[in-house]
């Protein structure tokens, strides 16, 4: 069943053959699917031509500028960012879509945490093992800080409001535009609701986000927290 008023980006890099899995799905809610991606020559281009949906070109800067071209680009209101390895669970997009339209909600995260989710690649590999407790204490650190109550931080599964997203005025251009978002979504007192999303293992492929991005992204909370707090003062 198609969704009102719902645009669904895609964002993507070299990912044509988990795209091709689940985009007949994706294109059951929302006849605003679209991808963004990063200049591949994998054929992620003639698939969407395939399909008849736009594929629009980045700028090859990496996953935030992905995020803010599609949201340029987003025909509607809501929208809905959705990564072209697979992982995220579609079946999840109506309850998205749900809490987005709820009215006093201007963000919506899913967790990979209370969903049930990471046991999937924590348990295979060391590295699996470090990126799930390196999420955790990125998660840990950024809720002691700004004081919140997130469960996860760092999982792009997301939906928000095209006004407010670029209200937000994001500058990350990489895989720290998960954190930027939080940080700026609270720093000017946005609604975020969350709720449980599984991830799914990739089927082709690896990932993007290296494991020693972990230390960027420390870097980056204790940077907002210091702007936080001068800006507190400041008020």
């Amino acid at each position: 069943m198609k969704l009102k008023e719902l645009s669904i980006a895609i964002i993507a890099k070299k990912e044509k053959e988990n795209i091709e899995l689940f985009l007949h799905e994706i294109l059951e809610y929302s006849d605003d699917v679209f991808v963004v991606d990063s200049n591949s020559n994998d054929g992620t281009k003639e698939l969407c031509s395939k399909f008849n949906i736009r594929y629009i070109n980045d700028n090859n800067l990496g996953k935030g500028d992905a995020q803010r071209v599609a949201a340029n680009h987003a025909k509607y209101e809501n929208i809905i960012f959705f990564d072209g390895d697979g992982s995220h669970d579609h079946n999840d997009i109506p309850r998205m879509y749900e809490i987005l339209n709820e009215k006093d909600t201007d963000c919506v995260i899913t967790s990979r945490i209370t969903g049930g989710s990471l046991d999937v690649i924590s348990n295979i590999s060391f590295i699996g093992f470090l990126r799930f407790t390196g999420s955790n204490l990125i998660t840990l650190l950024f809720n002691r800080f700004f004081k919140t109550a997130h469960t996860e931080t760092l999982y792009s599964f997301r939906g928000i409001k095209k006004k407010v997203f670029h209200n937000l005025k994001t500058k990350e251009n990489g895989f720290g535009i998960e954190l930027e978002m939080l940080y700026l979504l609270k720093k000017f007192n946005y609604n975020t609701k969350e709720f449980p999303s599984r991830e799914k293992l990739r089927k082709f492929g690896y990932s993007k986000l290296n494991t020693i991005s972990g230390i960027y992204f420390i870097y980056l909370i204790i940077k907002y927290y210091l702007n936080y707090v001068l800006n507190f003062k400041k008020n």
